[in-house]
């Protein structure tokens, strides 16, 4: 995943965003804990979203201890610490997820912009495998995603077309989390689905200029019939958002009624402040606001 999935900061309640802060800072501990300390650097928002929904469904006890950061053992931490599966699996998907996409990187981009990823990939293989090996459905489910995300890409395929490997991956993910329940799996299931077409209509959105520079690969450049572009006047700039805005929100409303359905004792109130009003923000910051990757994360950096 892509860092898109996070709550709307300003919107939270204290206690929720220390109860958001202490997940994400297990998620770290484990991180480093299963899979050596260098993949504490593939923690994403996107997987602790992940930890949250699996904790929610899972109704897993969980308990709060305090101790030192993870990496910086001068500040004092706060963990919610589970004793079932949750984190592991949440710390499998961030490995195996970062892996695929440095290998992602190293095939699309030139040697010298993918110089990076080329150094990072060897440091990570072995995690990932180690990672698909104790959880096969997540290596499955990611090893096929970019399969297929790679036919649809070579072939030049459509928006659903390009979005549907990480809709199925997702859907795929979150249905397991429900198991033989069908009151959770079903509607799991199904908000799987939309919230992973809306992780890669928000991805190819964000990357549309930087693709139309680089003729890169992207869904909505045939889309909007911008082959020839180079770069979008302020006119096209903004008929382009729009028409995104609209394709994210049909399907953000396709998310709502699933997550409707399911009863989330833990976390809930959080796990509905990123549907509701992280994902709205992250939109409007993107498409309208133009603010950059970096600006973003900085300004949802964790505080301890």
């Amino acid at each position: 995943m892509f860092g898109y999935v996070r709550p709307y900061k300003s919107e939270l309640l204290v206690r929720e965003y220390e109860q958001y802060k202490s997940v994400y800072c297990e998620l770290c501990r484990e991180l480093g804990k299963s899979y050596g300390w260098t993949a504490r650097f593939t923690l994403s928002y996107d997987c602790t979203f992940y930890a949250l929904l699996s904790l929610a469904v899972t109704e897993a006890k969980v308990t709060l201890h305090q101790g030192r950061c993870t990496v910086n053992p001068m500040k004092k931490c706060s963990f919610i610490e589970s004793g079932g599966e949750d984190y592991k699996k949440a710390a499998a998907l961030s490995v195996l997820l970062t892996y695929h996409k440095l290998r992602d990187n190293v095939a699309d981009e030139n040697f010298w912009k993918s110089l990076g990823c080329r150094m990072a990939l060897p440091l990570l293989s072995r995690k990932a495998r180690k990672a698909a090996q104790r959880y096969p459905l997540l290596g499955e489910a990611a090893q096929q995603a970019v399969e297929e995300q790679k036919r649809a890409e070579d072939t030049g395929a459509g928006v659903d077309q390009c979005a549907e490997p990480t809709a199925v991956m997702l859907s795929t993910l979150f249905q397991e989390l429900g198991g033989c329940d069908r009151t959770l799996s079903v509607p799991l299931e199904r908000f799987g689905y939309f919230l992973g077409r809306w992780i890669y209509l928000m991805d190819a959105a964000d990357d549309l200029e930087d693709d139309l520079q680089e003729g890169a690969f992207n869904p909505f450049v045939s889309r909007f019939g911008l082959s020839d572009k180079k770069e979008l006047t302020e006119e096209e700039r903004t008929g382009v958002c729009e028409a995104c805005n609209q394709a994210l929100n049909a399907t953000v409303s396709q998310m709502l009624p699933p997550l409707n359905l399911l009863t989330l004792q833990n976390f809930g109130s959080i796990i509905e402040n990123v549907v509701e009003k992280g994902i709205p923000e992250m939109q409007r910051e993107i498409l309208f606001l133009h603010v950059n990757r970096k600006k973003r994360e900085k300004s949802w950096k964790i505080k301890q």
